[in-house]
């Protein structure tokens, strides 16, 4: 995997086999700082609960827990993630990235034993499992906001499936939101389909939007005849 150094000092990683990077090459901090733990809303809720789609390399984690922790709030964090990097070449990346000092060393120590764990430490509970998406069981209307960051529905389209954004929607609360960074319109246009009102917010960089997508309070994800695909 080739390290990359982002815009704004913080490092990420291209991956072989989706051809992308993890983060835009504008700043991996930035995006985790401004759109999800900012634009999520998770940043000035007290006690926020937050399922990730695409842990990564930890970074959105460690920037919702510095924004939490800084406030004496609890962070509650779900990270599902597929396809785990070795834990060298994350200790790499987190060792550039500077967020929750002493956490990033936790998380490498529970990573290198290569199964699911849960990590309990100063303002959070995180729980990462090691599985995709259409095999994960999500508690039901649980989060505050959902992280919806696999690669980009280009690159990973099986990860935008109307099944897979309907299991992510399914564990929000009613207001809860889900954020990412690709505003295509036909995801919008599932989430919508799925009880969502979905917004193009500005973005940073070299995007020009980012997706907040809020599930109405009261309603769920309905039950479409026919899921919207790119052409």
């Amino acid at each position: 995997m080739d390290l990359l150094t982002t815009g704004d000092g913080s490092p990420t990683l291209v991956s072989p086999r989706y051809r992308e990077g993890y983060h835009p090459r504008e700043g991996a901090r930035t995006q985790a700082e401004r759109l999800f733990a900012t634009l999520s809303g998770v940043s000035r809720l007290p006690d926020p609960r937050v399922i990730e789609v695409g842990f990564g390399l930890g970074i959105n984690f460690l920037a919702s827990l510095q924004t939490v922790r800084a406030r004496g709030g609890t962070l509650f964090y779900l990270g599902l993630e597929p396809e785990p990097v070795p834990v060298a070449v994350l200790d790499r990346v987190l060792s550039g990235c500077r967020l929750a000092a002493g956490e990033a060393e936790r998380l490498l120590l529970a990573w290198e034993r290569g199964l699911d764990f849960v990590l309990t430490g100063e303002g959070y509970l995180l729980e990462v499992r090691f599985v995709s998406l259409d095999r994960a069981e999500l508690p039901p209307g649980w989060a505050d906001a959902v992280y919806y960051d696999p690669f980009s529905p280009k690159a990973n389209p099986a990860a935008w499936s109307l099944a897979n954004l309907a299991k992510a929607v399914q564990a929000l609360r009613p207001g809860g939101v889900l954020v990412s960074y690709t505003v295509a319109g036909w995801v919008r246009r599932n989430l919508t389909r799925l009880g969502l009102v979905p917004d193009r917010v500005p973005a940073y960089g070299g995007k020009r939007h980012w997706l907040r997508a809020r599930l109405v309070s009261g309603s769920g994800p309905e039950r479409p005849p026919g899921e919207h695909k790119p052409a």
